[in-house]
């Protein structure tokens, strides 16, 4: 079973692509505690999108894939903007981070600690959107 729903580069609709993972996610099993973290990695990945890569352009549009697969749920998230692979951002230095007092610059890092897997395709001539496929196990 596989349900979508797409949102527009605007920041305001990070809420409802929260309800919409959160319910899937309540859906398939997850604890209270799976669900917020579950969430909070996409929310993340979703709010770079909007700032990073639609720089806020509400006209431009993603969308946000989720189904199960044998015990795991498996989240998309398509996109035409420019290709950005988080896989090569490296962790960041927390000390460094706290030293200079710091904001910000965590939301890959969380990604990646809360989800059990995280691949990152770019757009190519046989598949026109950029996708970014988080799974976590249900355990």
């Amino acid at each position: 079973m596989q349900e979508r729903m797409y949102a527009s580069g605007d920041t305001q609709e990070l809420e409802r692509v929260r309800h919409f993972v959160e319910s899937k996610a309540r859906e398939f099993g997850f604890t209270e505690q799976g669900v917020y973290k579950i969430t909070l990695a996409v929310d993340e990945a979703c709010s770079n999108l909007i700032r990073h890569s639609y720089q806020h352009d509400s006209s431009k549009e993603f969308c946000v894939e989720v189904g199960f697969d044998e015990g795991i749920l498996v989240i998309e998230i398509l996109d035409s903007g420019a290709a950005f692979d988080p896989l090569n951002v490296p962790a960041p230095n927390l000390r460094e981070y706290a030293e200079q007092h710091r904001r910000g610059g965590f939301g890959v890092h969380i990604i990646r600690m809360t989800m059990d897997d995280v691949e990152y395709f770019p757009s190519d001539p046989a598949h026109p959107f950029n996708r970014l496929k988080l799974t976590k196990k249900l355990n």
